[in-house]
């Protein structure tokens, strides 16, 4: 499980540059499963990733049944041969944490890089942290 630490977050943004590249070979944050929000103004920076929160209204509300998990707080799997782009899933999550990505057209939730999240390594400040479940 991610844990967000907001105070220590900086706002650098390396958590989402390392999550696309990961995932897509690209430095391009808005391809990111994760998200950093910088409000300068108000002095805070912000981290959010999906977390498989328990009732997952995303998996209720999405139309094809392409979103899926393997069990109870398991990250969440987004098919790409199902999902039809319709964005209902990003409306349905409650806190912001899932995404859509306008190259492939499908939607996106962290996945947790498959036990090793690149945000975490990459998170110099450590704002993000994972503890595997046991």
């Amino acid at each position: 499980m991610l844990k967000f630490h907001q105070k220590e977050c900086t706002g650098c943004h390396l958590c989402e540059l390392a999550c696309a590249a990961a995932h897509f070979g690209e430095f391009a944050p808005t391809r990111a499963r994760i998200r950093a929000t910088v409000r300068p103004q108000e002095g805070e920076c912000r981290v959010m990733a999906c977390f498989s929160c328990p009732d997952a209204p995303c998996i209720a509300a999405c139309p094809e049944g392409a979103i899926s998990r393997a069990g109870r707080g398991q990250p969440l799997f987004i098919d790409p041969q199902k999902c039809d782009g319709c964005r209902v899933c990003v409306s349905a999550c409650p806190y912001g944490a899932m995404y859509f990505d306008e190259k492939t057209s499908y939607a996106l939730a962290c996945d947790l890089c498959g036990g090793e999240p690149e945000c975490v390594q990459f998170c110099y400040p450590q704002a993000i942290t994972y503890e595997a479940k046991r």
